[in-house]
């Protein structure tokens, strides 16, 4: 049975993209009715092997909570399963062209990253990244957890708008 673990708008973020760095290839959607391979399946024990190893490499004290959360969420035996999917479909299909090529394309992005996850760069935290003039004056002070947010950490649950689970009725 399909689990959902995390959604993100408008976007693949990288942390979706190192979990499925696990011999990743290309399937069929469990969602969309098509049958073009417009999803991705990884090895998920790989996958998260790949993933602790990327978090490893974050020294960023403010990120801690973040990861912390990630590792709870994908150790759990609750989520834990055979593979990780991803569902491309609705990103795919926000612009123009071959939802398949895309996928294509998504495939071959996550084949290149797991070939070498610790080049991957590390996000730093916004308030490292901020002038002196700003941190004197504290304006316009971004959340020192944005630029980890981008990237896709913070976004671990089990309430996602496609319900994988039996129909029930």
């Amino acid at each position: 049975m399909l689990h959902g673990v995390s959604e993100y708008n408008y976007d693949i973020p990288l942390v979706f993209k190192i979990l499925l760095t696990g011999n990743p290839t290309a399937c069929r959607s469990s969602i969309w009715e098509t049958p073009e391979k417009i999803a991705i399946t990884g090895d998920y024990l790989r996958g998260r092997e790949n993933f602790i190893r990327y978090l490893d490499r974050i020294s960023d004290p403010a990120a801690r909570p973040l990861i912390d959360e990630a590792l709870q969420f994908l150790n759990s035996p609750a989520h834990s399963r055979k593979h990780f999917i991803l569902e491309c479909g609705e990103i795919f299909d926000l612009t123009e062209g071959s939802l398949a090529a895309k996928n294509s394309a998504l495939l071959a992005e996550i084949q290149e990253i797991g070939e070498d996850i610790d080049s991957l760069p590390i996000p730093q935290s916004a308030s490292t990244q901020r002038g002196i003039l700003s941190k004197l004056f504290r304006r316009n002070a971004p959340d020192p957890l944005s630029p980890y947010y981008e990237i896709g950490l913070g976004l671990w649950s089990d309430i996602l708008y496609f319900d994988f689970s039996e129909n029930e009725g």
